[in-house]
């Protein structure tokens, strides 16, 4: 087991019980609170945006006057497994951020597809009894929508989940496998927590970026549907402004960093 042991550091503990496992996850947030306060409260902000953005559509109807309140549902679905996600990426933990991040993701592009035609969301509900309508309407290229800014970004970072995080392909097998020689024996081990800095950096730009890149499309999608917002100030900085030159400093030093930045958090490269 790894845990971070300071800024930028990390310490490499062999795991042996679960309370091991959970007081480095409790020290990792701390540390993390350390090295990343400032991206601790880009993403507080952030995920505030994004829940303000779709609370509209419990208060206000579309521009006809129509009730969104169906959206809702998966809204918060998305909601949570933002807030989620990023819990594990405070605990150095970016395969399980990713992991749980996935059905968020995948709520947003079918609140597109349910934009763009109502009777899709009947396809949804008999799914069970018509699989077929289901799979032409939401599988793979299907899931992109006209409603959703970037849905075809999104959709495509959404099969990388699948092809990264879901299945033990050989990429997923060996990431965060280590193997020791001991006398006449070998040691296979996985690693619960991320051990390489860059890597973990990496993953939090990805992650924050992308977040980023959901809220944007959130609030162009809803202000579509509802007219703009009341509260929105129209200056919210990108992330990716912020951060740029972190970002092209992590590229540099490392190529797989690099792909994580642009393949799952849509920096530009």
């Amino acid at each position: 087991m790894s845990a971070a042991s300071g800024p930028r550091g990390l310490l490499v503990k062999p795991m042996r019980e679960y309370l091991t496992y959970f007081a480095t996850q409790m020290t990792n947030r701390q540390v993390f609170l350390l090295n990343f306060s400032s991206d601790f409260r880009v993403f507080e902000t952030l995920l505030g945006d994004l829940r303000c953005t779709w609370s509209r559509l419990g208060s206000e109807g579309d521009l006809s006057g129509h009730s969104l309140a169906g959206l809702l549902p998966f809204a918060n679905i998305l909601v949570r497994h933002t807030l989620v996600g990023f819990q594990h990426i405070t605990s150095y933990q970016s395969f399980l951020a990713w992991l749980t991040f996935r059905p968020g993701l995948e709520a947003l592009l079918m609140i597109g597809k349910f934009v763009d035609d109502p009777a899709n969301a009947t396809v949804w509900k008999n799914r069970q009894g018509d699989r077929k309508a289901y799979r032409k309407t939401f599988d793979g290229n299907a899931l992109e929508s006209k409603s959703l800014p970037r849905s075809g970004d999104f959709r495509r970072v959404l099969s990388r989940l699948n092809d990264q995080f879901m299945h033990p392909n050989p990429d997923f097998a060996f990431r965060d496998a280590t193997q020791t020689a001991e006398e006449n024996a070998v040691l296979l081990e996985i690693q619960f927590f991320d051990t390489s800095p860059v890597h973990h950096e990496a993953h939090l730009l990805a992650y924050v970026n992308l977040i980023d890149r959901v809220v944007d499309a959130s609030e162009r999608l809803v202000s579509s549907l509802c007219g703009p917002s009341p509260l929105a100030s129209g200056i919210r900085q990108a992330y990716s402004n912020q951060e740029g030159s972190r970002a092209n400093r992590l590229a540099a030093q490392d190529a797989s960093a690099k792909r994580v930045m642009l393949e799952l958090g849509l920096w530009d490269a």
